[in-house]
């Protein structure tokens, strides 16, 4: 047999292979070519191999690359190198659509034993990645929307967004694993215990609810943590904290001096969760933090937010601050245009370690990343000054006191020379 024109339809492709597989007088045996040509990226390969192969514990890239080890008796399925790099490629590169995912967890339970929860419906499609997932829906709702359970209630409807904006915009952009290790805590406990006075809950509430407590409609912050039980998404959370913890290569430093701010070094993290885990934003009260700098005055420390990449449409030429990494212990940041060296905010750079302030940094290349997220912030940790230039703006050079990674520096440094 000789299939050329390809089909998205598995009831099609699955028809006309059954012709060729009719039992024959003198017939041993049915050979099916199968050419793979330059499809359209969103062809769908995954789901034709799968349709052959049945219900496996692997996933099918695995499956691919093992030879097809679960291929029904009597049948062997053969690709050649290039072909089968092409196909994995098409599995990787195929477009995520809402349908397409929907449909997806439909078929789940066509081609595999186990439960459908998303660590399950991952593990059998390994080629996902969740950011682009849940550009779409939160997993409970795209579940629904598979089992056509989607009732027209305001109040379910609501819940996958807050659980969907949380989980794409804060859970998946953050890669310390002690806070996801806490939140992972959370939800063994049902969102029960949880201790007040630790800023990680803090945290937890804006990643959430995006408003201080009493505007989003708390009392207390127990009230707020012990609503999200109510949202039914402790599974799911589970799941997606286990995924990016798995993510995280770099080796992470914990902050010097600093008990209670739950920060790490190296790690990215909204500036919301950056201004909560110092005890500036609290359950009462979040102030606004639109500008470069922010002082916490009662604790004499200074946060600076830099953006390396400045997009021209959503910064304006007065704040067009030129700032990069010198080397992988130095930078060079451009203050705000009203810094001098001889008085107010500009002298205290100069003189920060004699009147007792703490400077902090914190880096992002640009405003948004791939998936249209505001991107987080690197934790650069602690800056002390070495030099400086010019007046209104200053430009200065700072020593960090944690030298930055080989990988996260280059990046930094690349509006030095350019």
């Amino acid at each position: 047999m000789l299939f050329l024109r390809p089909t998205e339809s598995l009831t099609i492709f699955l028809q006309q292979l059954g012709r060729g597989l009719r039992l024959a007088e003198g017939k041993e045996c049915c050979t099916v070519l199968d050419f793979v040509g330059n499809s359209k990226p969103e062809y769908d390969f995954a789901n034709k191999f799968r349709a052959l192969v049945g219900r496996s514990p692997k996933a099918i890239s695995d499956e691919i690359k093992q030879g097809f080890p679960h291929a029904p008796l009597g049948c062997r399925i053969e690709l050649t190198k290039r072909t089968q790099d092409m196909v994995l490629s098409n599995i990787r590169q195929a477009t995520l659509t809402k349908s397409r995912l929907t449909a997806m967890i439909r078929q789940f339970p066509q081609h595999s034993t186990q439960p459908l929860t998303l660590a399950n419906f991952i593990a059998q499609h390994p080629h996902i990645d969740l950011n682009e997932l849940y550009k779409r829906g939160s997993w409970a709702e795209l579940v629904a929307n598979a089992k056509d359970e989607i009732k027209e209630d305001s109040r379910i409807g609501g819940a996958f967004k807050i659980v969907r904006k949380a989980i794409h915009n804060r859970i998946l952009t953050c890669d310390d694993h002690g806070y996801l290790n806490f939140l992972g805590q959370l939800c063994e406990a049902d969102f029960t215990d949880v201790r007040v006075d630790d800023r990680r809950a803090v945290m937890c509430h804006y990643d959430f609810w995006q408003k201080s407590g009493p505007d989003a409609g708390f009392v207390s912050l127990a009230q707020s943590i012990k609503q999200l039980s109510h949202l039914d998404l402790s599974q799911e959370l589970a799941d997606v904290i286990r995924w990016q913890i798995a993510q995280i290569k770099h080796e992470l430093l914990d902050m010097i001096d600093l008990p209670h701010v739950p920060l790490k070094v190296h790690a990215h993290y909204a500036r919301d969760q950056i201004l909560a885990a110092f005890g500036a934003t609290t359950f009462e009260l979040q102030p606004p933090a639109r500008e470069g700098v922010f002082v916490i005055k009662e604790q004499n420390i200074e946060l600076l937010f830099v953006t390396l990449d400045k997009n021209e449409k959503q910064f304006s030429p007065t704040t067009m601050y030129h700032d990069y990494a010198i080397n992988e212990q130095l930078f060079h940041w451009q203050s705000q245009n009203s810094a001098r060296p001889d008085r107010g905010r500009g002298k205290d750079y100069i003189h920060h370690r004699e009147i007792g302030k703490r400077l902090f940094l914190f880096v992002r290349e640009q405003t948004k990343d791939e998936y249209g997220r505001t991107m987080g912030f690197v934790n650069y940790g602690e800056v002390e000054y070495v030099s400086h230039t010019g007046s209104q703006p200053m430009s200065i050079t700072w020593q960090l006191n944690t030298p930055i990674p080989n990988f996260m520096w280059q990046q930094a440094a690349k509006l030095a020379v350019g």
